[in-house]
């Protein structure tokens, strides 16, 4: 028997939704570790700082923040990035559930369709027969 068409559309609509649903998590999950690194590494440095008591440990600090700046730079980039890849990420699984939606709606008026012709080949079968009987009647009567 032939496969129908539009019921591998369906699946292969259904499977493109699942697909972008974990690509979504997936993305979410990355964007929940990026922000953790960088509230992580904010923490580290308000640490350093509040611990810096004298000279020699201001000129230590002093080295070092730039470096830590430029790290929470880069963390709060790489946090954007995530921010970004998840929005993008929404967007598709809308998409696909839009497309999927569609073809279920399709499938859907489909069926009624087949219903609805198989309703009018039962009423026409039941006037038929109908129709016999009234003529087998009448030609009784008139016989």
């Amino acid at each position: 028997m032939a496969r129908d068409p539009l019921a591998v559309l369906s699946r292969i609509r259904g499977a493109a939704v699942t697909e972008a649903s974990q690509g979504l998590a997936q993305a979410i999950a990355s964007e929940l570790q990026a922000a953790m690194r960088l509230d992580e590494h904010r923490i580290h440095m308000a640490d350093e700082q509040s611990e810096v008591v004298g000279t020699e440990l201001l000129e230590a600090f002093a080295a070092w923040l730039p470096h830590a700046r430029n790290h929470a730079e880069h963390l709060q980039t790489a946090l954007l990035g995530e921010k970004a890849r998840v929005r993008r990420l929404q967007q598709i699984l809308v998409d696909r559930r839009i497309e999927a939606e569609a073809v279920a709606k399709a499938l859907q008026g489909r069926e009624a369709e087949v219903r609805l012709a198989q309703g009018k080949r039962e009423q026409a079968a039941m006037d038929e027969a109908a129709g016999r009987i009234r003529w087998r009647r009448t030609s009784d009567s008139i016989g």
